[in-house]
């Protein structure tokens, strides 16, 4: 956790697209409940045998022995039809390193209109969820903040020593074809696939290994393949902030209860970072009373996972205006522990690992942008302590054009926020930039995840039955508008 929380938050193979390698036995689909004691749905799951490294060879090879086969986790939601149509919709979940079933209970909402006639598989990617999570040693609740970066190499050694497994075919190149697999078992002849964040990744890798099997692809809150993820989170963490101040200062309510805010919240990271405060404060996932050195590490990282939230925006100006005028840190070091709790509970982080080691942190240019970096709330020590982190993790497998543009007609639907913390919407831009039936909704004031907003689920729908992304009929979307500035604990002005 403590290499983890700072970006959550990815040799040549051949390019040609081939079919999976046979999958050896798809087990009968029975009654289960999936997601995130104590928030479960009903649901369908079984288990399916595929081949482990389905013939591919990681750039740093591996003294361990390799297992010949891998168990996957699928769960099936029914259409509501008794007749639903030959091509289901699959959800591919974000993290890296969470399952798709975990995420279902936060996500039915959005497919509430698409089950009408669709069934819905979420098959947990190897090293995730129910297929084998890879976890990690947690350390104490709001340690995962730590910058220190001999203990981000210490703990993600740990985390490395911990796998049984080899975890060099962990990464989305392996993934995608693990879902072909699944797609030939169930006889399904085309998916419609809906990712979100790093989800986005797979889907978009997937339509370029097998867009003769991609129906239609949504993409909600997107990781273009052409950038890794990690050195411009800061950049973009900082004009989702600096949106929040210009939205309070346009309100009158928050404007006249926040006069200043920015300079405040500033003069607030500057002082944490001369002098760590020591909190007292409620625990709310032990239910006991702690208390935390608070840094302006804390402090920037509470500040952005609030901000994938528009609910946890409109809290902000709030909590930013009492802590630096009342200096009071307590709900902030909360927030530091629950969303430390949270994360450990979701994430497997071994499996975050292997991605963002392979796919990420090679392609990072160390030296770049430092100023500006530096200039944000989170600074660029997320970029060394990304580095340190990868050190212990040999490269996985990774395609010879998975950093390319994604090419193609399938049509393909793009969801972001205008004030998303970390995919914002160039980012989206960029990743269907060579996609010729693409389309791009930008929800204005709206953050990291789009699918169960206001009327999108119908949105979603008319796209999958349609297959034609410009021409829906969004005028819906007109109505959707983000919650209101608090301006103090009772919520917002009347």
């Amino acid at each position: 956790m403590r290499f983890i929380t700072l970006f959550l938050l990815l040799f040549g193979l051949s390019s040609a697209a081939t079919e999976s390698s046979e999958a050896s036995e798809l087990s009968e689909f029975t009654p289960c409940r999936i997601g995130l004691a104590p928030r479960t749905l009903a649901a369908e799951c079984a288990t399916l045998s595929v081949s482990f490294t389905h013939d591919l060879q990681p750039p740093q090879p591996t003294d361990q022995e390799i297992p010949t086969t891998y168990s996957l986790s699928i769960a099936r939601i029914p259409a509501r039809s008794k007749q639903p149509e030959s091509d289901p919709v699959t959800i591919i979940a974000g993290g890296p390193g969470q399952g798709a079933q975990d995420s279902w209970p936060q996500l039915a909402n959005a497919f509430r209109a698409i089950q009408a006639n669709r069934d819905v598989y979420l098959v947990d990617q190897r090293g995730t969820g129910n297929s084998g999570a890879m976890r990690c040693p947690t350390p104490p609740p709001g340690t995962g903040f730590t910058i220190d970066l001999t203990e981000v190499r210490q703990t993600a050694k740990i985390c490395y020593d911990k796998q049984p497994q080899p975890t060099q075919w962990f990464t989305t190149s392996v993934a995608v074809r693990d879902l072909d697999a699944v797609r030939k078992a169930l006889d399904v002849q085309q998916w419609n696939i809906y990712g979100v964040s790093y989800g986005t990744r797979v889907a978009l890798h997937y339509l370029r290994r097998y867009p003769q099997h991609t129906r239609s692809v949504i993409v909600d809150a997107v990781v273009p393949p052409q950038k890794p993820i990690g050195p411009e989170l800061p950049l973009h963490a900082q004009q989702s902030l600096d949106a929040l101040f210009e939205r309070c200062e346009a309100n009158e309510g928050c404007a006249k209860s926040f006069p200043q805010l920015a300079t405040k919240t500033q003069n607030l990271f500057d002082s944490l970072q001369k002098t760590p405060r020591e909190v007292q404060f409620e625990n709310l996932s032990k239910g006991s009373l702690d208390t935390m050195s608070f840094t302006n590490q804390h402090l920037s990282m509470s500040v952005r996972l609030l901000s994938y939230s528009a609910y946890g925006t409109a809290i902000l100006p709030s909590m930013l205006h009492d802590a630096a005028v009342n200096s009071n840190l307590a709900p902030f070091a909360r927030q530091v522990a629950l969303q430390d709790s949270q994360l450990g509970g979701s994430m497997a982080t071994g499996m975050h690992a292997a991605v963002i080691c392979t796919e990420d942190a090679p392609y990072i240019d160390a030296t770049a942008d430092r100023t500006k970096l530096k200039a944000t709330f989170i600074g660029d020590y997320i970029v060394d302590a990304m580095i340190a982190s990868c050190e212990p993790w040999p490269l996985g497998v990774i395609d010879d054009d998975f950093r390319t543009p994604v090419t193609g007609d399938v049509p393909v639907l793009a969801l972001s926020g205008d004030v998303d913390p970390i995919t914002p919407p160039s980012y989206a831009d960029l990743a269907i930039s060579k996609l010729s039936n693409a389309y791009h909704i930008i929800n204005p004031h709206q953050a990291h995840t789009q699918a169960p907003l206001g009327c999108m689920p119908t949105v979603l729908k008319q796209f999958i039955e349609t297959k034609s992304p410009a021409e829906l009929n969004l005028e819906c979307l007109d109505r959707l508008s983000p919650p209101a500035l608090f301006v103090d604990a009772n919520g917002p002005l009347p």
